[in-house]
């Protein structure tokens, strides 16, 4: 999909350098990927402390 966005030009060269991307579309595609990976995170975190899983852990051991 194309997409004309303003970037903060000095973000997106600090991103480059930091990363090793040397493409302004290779690098905004890593970071959509990490920010979506770090919700993702923080969702999964909700779940701690919560005892949601039902089964025998013995008896998956054996199988």
């Amino acid at each position: 999909m194309r997409t004309n966005v303003d970037l903060d030009e000095t973000l997106v060269k600090t991103a480059m350098k930091i990363s090793g991307i040397n493409t302004k579309r290779a690098v905004l595609n890593m970071v959509l990927k990490e920010y979506v990976r770090k919700n993702n995170l923080k969702n999964i975190l909700k779940y701690r402390g919560k005892n949601i899983w039902e089964g025998n852990l013995d008896e998956m051991r054996t199988m």
